[in-house]
């Protein structure tokens, strides 16, 4: 017998609960790849950060918003749609 035709007659012997663990446990393994390879895409395009410099970051976010130097997300949206005819 091959490894296939091993693992296709073990599952039939398998009651219902142990399926749905083996399917749970399948997509949990490939959510988790999927999240790497996005955080491995993401990397590609931002630079590594210290603490110190996200700190500072935020504060300089946090100190244009009390100036008013800020768009709401509507207006980001709306800018988006017009641009890109959604």
């Amino acid at each position: 017998m091959s490894t296939l035709e091993n693992t296709v007659s073990m599952m039939k012997a398998l009651p219902e609960t142990d399926l749905l663990e083996i399917q749970n446990l399948t997509q949990k393994l490939f959510q988790r790849r999927e999240s790497e390879a996005i955080d491995r895409a993401v990397g590609k395009f931002l630079k590594p950060m210290s603490r110190e410099d996200f700190m500072r970051d935020i504060d300089t976010a946090e100190q244009e918003i009390v100036d008013g130097k800020y768009r709401s997300a509507d207006e980001v949206f709306n800018g988006l749609e017009r641009k890109y005819g959604l």
